[in-house]
């Protein structure tokens, strides 16, 4: 700023929203026309420092981008008048805030007067979307960015003025408001201001007047979603919806992702997909609550696509091994009942022994391939009212209790319960089912 250079005599400042971007930008115009600074630092004493604090100078106009968005609104305010020699400051100042707002028009009017700027001319630029200003204009500029004060700063800030104004307060409740905030000091000091009424700033008031969540109310929702129980995790959204800002909640657990991914770093990343979509939408939706069932519903589903191409791999590697253990498994039993042939009682205990294992094997087997099947209802039925019976080279023989429900089931998820056992076995089969009664089944099961 101390250089007359051209190329240095334009600004812009971008910072995030509610940090003085326009204050900044009238320190800055007073510097420049300051006459009483050798430090480059405002005196606020001088005639030209006194002229742009009581607004009695045309010298200096400031224009706000989102009402003067049109070609013609900057060709009228700024270009017409450019050309002009300043009248009581030592350079013209023109303040454009939220410049991001201006249209393509309007940046196209105002690069040919910032390109080829007069020595007596000087733009003062901000904005909180330095995205979409046009680089043309970017490159032609200083650019400030500033960040937002520390947390630390911040909670001494609100500190200080509970001190001041003698408020009860808790260090706890403080960096809250500092957080919820997002270190802006207008927000922390309105939001201080709300709590005031109650006279102790504590956690729980900050709570539950400003409708936000706890730390341990987070941590406690989290665990609930590790669970994977959608009725648990519906039901706490509910509960939530009564008392908490959802769109404020769904910050919060970002932040607390944040802090803690490296403790589960699959699952947390996950779940901020879940929170991020939450986030895009939730300004725009008017019940927030069902677009959390929405993206926690996603988030579960995802989970049990995860966990059938586990299942699968696993049914994979199991096969292959089954298939070996079955081929050992046939040759011993086709040895011991030429042996029972012989005669010998001794060796037909042995191969009684052996169909009993076979027997508890078919029923593991059945177990197992029954829990893959999506529907509890059917799992249950299944599970309760059928069994396999043999399993020969390519049949696998199932016995039944005559249920009408499992018969229903049965013949709709035929096709599903051959596809899981060929997985598990590893070659095709079929299925053949005898039906049977109640007496005879469980009969037939208790001399299995």
């Amino acid at each position: 700023m101390k250089s007359d250079s051209s190329s240095l005599q334009n600004y812009l400042l971008c910072w995030p929203r509610w940090t003085w971007k326009t204050t900044s930008a009238r320190i800055l115009a007073k510097a420049i026309n300051c006459l009483g600074s050798h430090d480059w630092n405002p005196c606020n004493k001088c005639a030209n420092c006194e002229l742009i604090n009581s607004w009695k100078t045309t010298d200096y106009v400031e224009i706000d981008a989102a009402s003067n968005t049109w070609v013609d609104n900057v060709r009228e305010v700024i270009i017409n008048q450019a050309d002009y020699q300043p009248i009581s400051l030592k350079k013209k100042i023109y303040v454009i805030d939220e410049v991001h707002m201006l249209s393509t028009a309007a940046f196209n009017a105002l690069l040919k007067t910032i390109e080829e700027p007069s020595w007596n001319v000087c733009f003062i630029l901000a904005t909180t979307e330095l995205q979409k200003v046009p680089q043309t204009i970017i490159s032609r500029v200083q650019v400030f960015n500033f960040k937002k004060i520390p947390q630390d700063e911040m909670v001494t800030h609100l500190w200080n003025i509970c001190k001041t104004e003698w408020f009860e307060y808790e260090d706890e409740a403080l960096e809250l408001i500092a957080t919820i905030s997002e270190w802006c000091v207008r927000d922390g000091i309105k939001y201080l201001d709300q709590v005031s009424v109650l006279w102790k700033i504590s956690t729980e008031n900050v709570s539950q007047f400003l409708w936000i969540s706890t730390d341990a109310t987070i941590e406690s929702f989290f665990d609930i979603v590790k669970w994977w129980d959608r009725n648990q995790i519906f039901e706490q959204i509910d509960k939530l919806a009564q008392w908490t800002d959802l769109q404020q909640f769904a910050k919060q657990c970002l932040g607390y992702i944040n802090d803690h991914i490296m403790d589960d770093v699959d699952f947390y990343l996950k779940a901020s997909e879940a929170f991020s979509e939450i986030i895009r939408h939730v300004r725009f939706y008017p019940y927030p609550w069902v677009l959390y069932k929405i993206a926690f519903n996603k988030y579960l589903q995802w989970d049990n696509e995860k966990n059938i191409i586990k299942s699968e791999k696993d049914i994979e590697k199991r096969s292959e091994s089954k298939l070996e253990e079955k081929e050992n498994k046939n040759e011993k039993e086709l040895n011991l009942e030429e042996k029972v042939k012989s005669g010998s009682n001794e060796q037909h205990q042995e191969v009684e022994k052996v169909k009993d294992t076979n027997n508890k094997d078919n029923w593991e087997l059945w177990e197992h391939v029954v829990k893959w099947i999506q529907s509890s209802t059917t799992r249950q039925i299944l599970k309760d009212h059928m069994t396999i019976d043999k399993i020969t080279d390519n049949e696998i023989i199932l016995i039944h209790d005559n249920s009408i429900m499992a018969k229903t089931i049965l013949e709709k998820d035929s096709k599903e319960l051959e596809d899981l056992l060929e997985k598990e076995l590893g070659k095709r089969v079929t299925l053949t089912v005898q039906w049977m009664s109640k007496e005879e089944y469980f009969q037939r099961l208790m001399w299995m």
